[in-house]
Order: C-alpha cells, then structure tokens, then sequence
C-alpha cells in the first residue's frame, strides 16, 4: 500500500498513529467536541456564540471561532425554525391619548422601571393555547404569565396583576405593549393606572416598537415549540411555557445580559429586584 501511495512506511505509521492517538491541538479538539455535544445536548438551541460563553464558564481556555469551527465540521447547529405571527391591532383612532414613552429605547438601570408585555398563540393538539407574559427591561426576567384556552383581554390583564402582585412597582413605571386590542381594553388601563405605572404603547403594526417582547417570544417558539414538536394538550404546552420561562430566567445565557441569565445579573448588579 505505501508502494501504491507512494509514501514511506515510517510516514504511513506516524499517520496512523497519529488518527489513532491524537496528540497535542488535535486531542484538546476531541476534548472540546465531546463538551460541545454534552451543552449541545442540554441546550440544543445554543449556537456558538452560547456555547462559546458555556465553555469558558466550565474553565475551558479556548476561542470563539474554534468553537465555531468544531461546531461546523461535526454537523452541531442551534435547533431553530422561523417563527410565523399574524398582527392583529387597535386602529390608532382607539386610545390616541396612550402614546410611545419608549421610542425603542428598549433598556432599564435599574429593575421595575419598564416593564415590556405581549400575548401569543400556542398550537396544541386541542387548539390554540393563549399566553401573555410580563418581562422587565433591566435584566429581561420574566416576572410572570398568564394562559387561557381562548382569546379574552383577561389572560393580558392577569400576567399583569401578577406581575404587580409580584414586584410592588414604584409609582411611574412604565408598562409597555405593541397596539393589540387586550392593551387598549379600559380594564386594562384602569389596572396599570390605578397602581401608578404609566402605559405606554407602539404605532399600529410596528413589530420593532416592542421588539423586546416579539424577540422573547420568538426565542420560546424557536428554542422550545418548533424542535420539541407541537404539544399534545394545552397543560403540555403551559408546562413546556413554564420550564423554558425558568430556564431562561436561571440558566439561559442572554446575549443582551454579556452571555448571562437573567438572575444572575440581578444578582451580580448592585441592584436587585
């Protein structure tokens, strides 16, 4: 066979023994691959830039775009599909007194100052499951939810009761929300007013005036709904909505946080909720 490849035999045995016991960059390679498909596995949503951030908190020395490579040459991909959404809003003629106080300034310095909201629809196999979540801008923690197995104002209204219930916000902070019809309701701003946050809402089909909230809910359905498949039954789906709202608000590592989740920059911050 060396003949045939015209290779000396001492080059074909260094060769195979090189494959067989790698040695030097090459056997930390095999290290990294096998720790890259044990965060992989955890997180399948995780693409390199996570993974990249996972490694180095596991006292892994390596860089951003080896990880990228490894992850590359083995076929290791974050699980996301797109996310499809129907935009359904209050025509501006509705509430003309409730206005912008955000101006996409979508950040917070300190926790309950602005707090972001939205509904979504979840596909289950006995129908739409509606969820309305509660989520504030300072650490992008969820700080509650509300489901309903049809659509009514009331599973916005409750996320939000919830959430005041939960936090005790301080007089003057803002709530915001995209222009849907659950936002304009009179309960609603009846609510947010009478415990002294001020309601702020985005022009009419305007994803990126609440794109904090449309980001989060793309990230759920991406991350937990398209991989894992549609659930069988609405408590499968608002059990699935509950274990990825504690994943994210423990574990999570969020690109907008520095690569962390959202409790522990609370709790690394010099304020904390």
């Amino acid at each position: 066979m060396c003949r045939v490849l015209r290779v000396s035999r001492s080059g074909y045995y260094a060769w195979r023994n090189r494959m067989t016991h790698p040695a030097g960059r090459a056997a930390e390679d095999l290290v990294l691959i096998e720790e890259i498909t044990r965060i992989h596995a955890e997180f399948g949503y995780y693409g390199s830039p996570r993974i990249y951030r996972e490694l180095l908190a596991r006292d892994h020395r390596v860089g951003r775009h080896r990880v990228a490579r490894l992850m590359r040459a083995n076929g290791i991909r974050a699980a996301r599909c797109k996310i499809k959404s129907r935009a359904r809003a209050a025509p501006p003629a509705r509430r003309p007194e409730v206005v912008d106080l955000v101006q996409r300034r979508f950040g917070a310095e300190v926790p309950d100052a602005l707090w972001f909201t939205d509904v979504t629809q979840i596909r289950t196999g006995q129908g739409w499951l509606w969820a309305a979540v509660v989520l504030d801008a300072f650490n992008r923690e969820v700080i509650s939810w509300a489901t309903a197995p049809q659509e009514s104002p009331k599973t916005a209204r409750q996320a939000l009761a919830d959430a005041i219930k939960v936090r005790r916000p301080p007089k003057g902070c803002v709530i915001h929300s995209d222009r849907g019809y659950q936002f304009t309701a009179w309960d609603w701003l009846t609510l947010a007013a009478s415990n002294g946050l001020r309601i702020s809402i985005g022009e009419r089909k305007s994803c990126y005036d609440n794109a904090v909230m449309e980001s989060w809910f793309a990230s759920f359905k991406n991350e937990e709904i398209y991989p894992k498949g549609t659930p069988f039954t609405r408590a499968e789906a608002r059990a699935r909505l509950f274990s990825y709202i504690w994943e994210y608000n423990t574990r999570r590592r969020h690109s907008t946080l520095g690569y962390v989740a959202p409790r522990d920059y609370a709790a690394q911050s010099s304020i904390c909720p």
